[in-house]
């Protein structure tokens, strides 16, 4: 079997016009089929030389990753080539042989016609190239966020970071750890990363020490040094005095190890940093005499790269959120059972930064199926419960928990004694918008009576049939008349559990959240342009043959 595959994949290659096979094709101890191939570049005389290794997934991906691979290290200094000289292409899909063979060699010409011919430069920044070491076993990664201090050239000192959850990277343990402020040399604070307050707060916290570089550690502008030797020349005789007076300090912890983070700027606003990983007791570093001065150099030794991820805002959210309209917004959400937790962590995971909640019950058990909770926190507030499952999502958000009594207060007792509520209008002006999840009429009454900046209010019918949305001034009426003169919502077969508890209506997670998620993109669309209007909408779902959303604006 093997041997047919060898042939066929030596005489495709045969066939390819233009290309000459330098090393015939043969079969590894991995079954790894691999070869050498010339490759004529377009409109020279000059040729490439490739080393060719087709894995056996070939032509299926192997993993995420592609399963035939081109390389040669005398190729380095060109764009789009890794440590090991492997060329770095992204092909389309084909289960063919022939046909991906084809598609791969014409990825590998374009990469030639682009890098090789043209040297282009991408416009996008790329990292420089590295690959993790494992410190005595150990991974170690460090996620940070832009500062608001512009550091200067080859300032150094102490930073402070707070260890989180470790966890396997491939199968090696990885300890995380989030940088939370920068000292200088004498350990005064001298800014912090942009973390949430819950962040801010995180305990288990230690030191380490950082610089701040004029230019990239770098080999040929993208390959990160690889020896403590090849740093000398990046840095100045005040940081070999620091390093040396870090680690008499610390002689005691001999053995542990110590993050350095090692910046630089990759464009005029933005600084990244990598971390190396020392061994106290170890340091790198050697002095020598130059004309009766004592200097400090580094010593030839590896060095041992952790791992580093900016978590800015506009990282974190890179890959999507909503308009600026909802995520700049101060919220507020009351109710945060099925629907209201649903809200909730779409909105965190979608960038808004400030959402206050206020709900007076308690999370149990049978709410974990159809809300945004987890069982193992156990019975406890769902307030407190859904905070923490928000700190967990999002290191920016602030998270405000509305005291229930007083809201009850201020809302329902003064409604009897005024039934102007200027204070709770006053109060709850410092919304930009409201989120109404908590189904309570009585509530909803009170709360059309005032003028507030947006009040959106979402409730759902017995078996989640439909959604209603009221996001008008004085809408008590119109949501009253949905439920009550125009849609279906039996009130008989509802969820009746054991003991005497309240009866509750019948919906799964999925029904919920799929018209909750529909709701929230419309609302998102219609507020993203200021020239359209948001309305009071249902929501309305079909069953009969396939299932279909209808939405009705009024």
């Amino acid at each position: 079997m093997i041997d047919k595959r060898l042939n066929t994949i030596q005489q495709i290659f045969s066939e390819l016009n233009g290309i000459s096979i330098e090393t015939s094709f043969s079969s590894d101890l991995e079954f790894n089929i691999v070869g050498k191939i010339k490759v004529p570049v377009e409109s020279t005389d000059d040729c490439l030389f490739f080393d060719v290794k087709i894995y056996p997934e070939y032509p299926l991906k192997r993993m995420d990753t592609e399963s035939i691979t081109f390389s040669n290290s005398d190729y380095l200094e060109y764009g789009h080539v890794m440590g090991d000289g492997s060329i770095c292409r992204h092909t389309s899909h084909q289960t063919d042989l022939k046909k991906k063979i084809e598609i791969d060699i014409n990825s590998l010409k374009r990469w030639m016609w682009k890098y090789y011919l043209n040297k282009d430069n991408d416009k996008h920044y790329e990292h420089l190239i590295l690959q993790p070491k494992e410190f005595k076993g150990n991974h170690f990664s460090f996620l940070f966020t832009e500062v608001d201090h512009i550091f200067s050239n080859q300032q150094f000192g102490f930073f402070e970071y707070s260890k989180i959850n470790n966890g396997l990277y491939h199968e090696k343990v990885i300890f995380n750890n989030i940088i939370q402020e920068f000292r200088d040399s004498l350990s005064k604070k001298v800014t912090e990363c942009k973390w949430s307050t819950a962040i801010k707060q995180l305990p288990n916290k230690d030191l380490g020490i950082y610089v701040l570089l004029d230019s990239p550690p770098a080999r040929m502008g993208k390959f990160i040094i690889s020896n403590w030797g090849d740093f000398e020349d990046l840095v100045d005789q005040n940081l070999h005095s620091f390093l040396y007076s870090v680690q008499k300090t610390n002689l005691k912890l001999n053995g542990k190890p110590i993050p350095f983070l090692i910046g630089y700027r990759i464009s005029d606003k933005e600084i990244h940093w990598q971390v190396a990983i020392l061994e106290i007791g170890k340091f790198p570093i050697e002095s020598y005499k130059v004309d009766k001065v004592w200097k400090g150099g580094f010593i030839n030794e590896d060095i041992v790269w952790g791992i580093t991820k900016n978590c800015s805002y506009d990282y974190f959210f890179g890959r999507g959120r909503l308009t600026e309209n909802i995520t700049k917004s101060k919220i507020l959400i009351i109710g945060i059972g099925a629907i209201g937790s649903m809200v909730a962590k779409t909105l965190t995971r979608c960038g808004c930064t400030s959402i206050d909640v206020v709900d007076y019950d308690i999370k149990e058990p049978e709410n974990v199926c159809r809300s945004e909770y987890s069982f193992l926190s156990g019975i406890c507030n769902k307030v407190d419960d859904l905070s923490n499952e928000l700190f967990l999502i999002s290191p920016f958000v602030e998270v405000g928990i509305i005291n229930p009594i007083l809201f009850h207060v201020d809302s329902k007792i003064a409604q009897g004694l005024n039934s102007t509520n200027t204070e709770l209008q006053k109060k709850l002006l410092h919304y930009d918008i409201i989120v109404d999840c908590s189904t309570d009429n009585d509530l909803l009454y009170i709360l059309s009576k005032l003028e507030l900046n947006r009040l959106i209010t979402l409730s759902v019918t017995n078996n989640a049939k439909d959604l209603v949305c009221s996001v008008e001034p004085n809408s008590y009426n119109w949501v009253m008349n949905q439920y009550e003169n125009v849609l279906e919502n039996e009130m008989e077969d509802l969820h009746n559990p054991t003991g005497c508890w309240s009866p509750t209506f019948k919906a799964s997670y999925n029904d919920i959240s799929t018209l909750v998620q529909f709701a929230i993109k419309h609302i998102n669309m219609k507020l993203s342009d200021d020239s359209k209007s948001l309305r009071n909408f249902v929501l309305s779902t079909n069953e009969s043959n396939i299932f279909s959303i209808k939405l009705n604006e009024f």
